[in-house]
């Protein structure tokens, strides 16, 4: 082997690197999940203004809608990859967040004397995650990139 064919070969497992987390990045992203899991999370924390067996129910629903979405895009993945430590703590980060956000946004609309309080906030906090995910792609593809072995 020559060092122009072992330049080549390096070439060539460079970019098939690329295209394997241009891959991943792409499906983490796409619009169809990520609706269904916004839907997932206004159901289950608008569950809250509901009555009593209807709450259950909405929690049900919003908890199937959520899991079943992740495992659809699971399974439909280009790529599979473990998770780095980094990314799952910005996910754990970015979860938690959503979790102030929204009872941030509750606590407001009860002072406001807004009805249906968990329901506005649980559309505020399914709108912010849908924006947060667009407004963070850069961040958490450059985390799958800095940490990028698949």
């Amino acid at each position: 082997m020559t060092a122009h064919d072992a330049q080549t070969a390096l070439d060539a497992i460079r970019h098939r690197r690329e295209q394997t987390l241009n891959a991943y990045v792409r499906h983490a992203y796409a619009r169809p999940y990520l609706v269904v899991s916004a839907l997932g999370l206004f159901t289950v924390c608008s569950s809250f203004d509901l009555p009593s067996p209807w709450n259950t129910a909405a929690v049900l629903a919003g908890n199937a809608l959520a899991l079943g979405g992740l495992f659809v895009h699971q399974r439909r993945a280009p790529v599979r990859r473990k998770a780095a430590g980094s990314q799952v703590l910005f996910y754990g980060v970015a979860g938690v967040l959503l979790l102030v956000l929204f009872w941030t946004a509750a606590v407001a609309a009860y002072f406001l004397g807004l009805p249906a309080r968990h329901t506005l906030a649980a559309a505020v906090t399914a709108l912010a995650a849908v924006a947060a995910s667009y407004a963070l792609r850069p961040v958490v593809e450059s985390v799958i990139r800095r940490n990028g072995h698949c």
